[in-house]
């Protein structure tokens, strides 16, 4: 769910916009800001190494988006590593403190804050339920599956712009498991794959 900064707020809160390119790390797993980050143009991945150096991919930011908003709200380190990975982003930084005066002094701005926020614990809590229980199969199509609504198609068939790469770490399997469970679920015609792309 977009959550669309009006000019009244970047005006009110002195907001920053800052050019990223792909690779770059806007910020590090622990580090703490005094500003909150919305992403205007491109995409971020966020991520965690576990204790093995193995990359789980928690989740893409689209644009339209905050991220790591809990934690600069709480004034604790961020939950994860967030890289460009799109050619370029262009992100919105916005001064904590002022923020969070606008927010209170705008009820139905606060409210759509909190919603966003609200959205993203609920996929957080469903990503660590699919970790836990899911089969790979299961673990996929719920990946998919939320990609779709993402995209705004939940019930249409659409290209899925991920790679077996990113399927792999979104859902903390290995990617051999996951080439292999999409080839199956092709056989059983639950996906079609067109030149090496997944069309669910």
């Amino acid at each position: 769910m977009k959550f669309l900064l009006e000019d009244d707020l970047l005006k009110q809160t002195k907001a920053e916009f800052k050019k990223y390119y792909k690779g770059d790390i806007i910020f590090s797993e622990g580090e703490c800001s005094q500003f909150f980050h919305y992403l205007k143009e491109g995409e971020l991945s966020v991520s965690n190494l576990t204790e093995k150096g193995k990359e789980l991919l928690q989740h893409k930011v689209k644009a339209g988006h905050f991220f790591a908003e809990p934690a600069v709200l709480l004034g604790v380190g961020f939950p994860g590593n967030v890289e460009v990975c799109t050619d370029k982003a262009e992100i919105i930084k916005i001064p904590r403190d002022n923020l969070i005066k606008y927010l209170k002094e705008n009820p139905e701005i606060l409210f759509e804050f909190t919603l966003s926020v609200a959205n993203k614990s609920i996929k957080k809590s469903q990503l660590l339920k699919q970790i836990v229980l899911f089969n790979p199969e299961d673990r996929i199509t719920l990946q998919l599956q939320d990609f779709k609504r993402e995209m705004g198609k939940p019930d249409e068939k659409v290209l899925i712009q991920l790679t077996r790469k990113d399927l792999a770490h979104m859902t903390g399997l290995r990617i051999e498991t996951v080439i292999r469970t999409i080839k199956k679920m092709e056989k059983e015609e639950k996906l079609e794959i067109v030149n090496g792309k997944i069309i669910y």
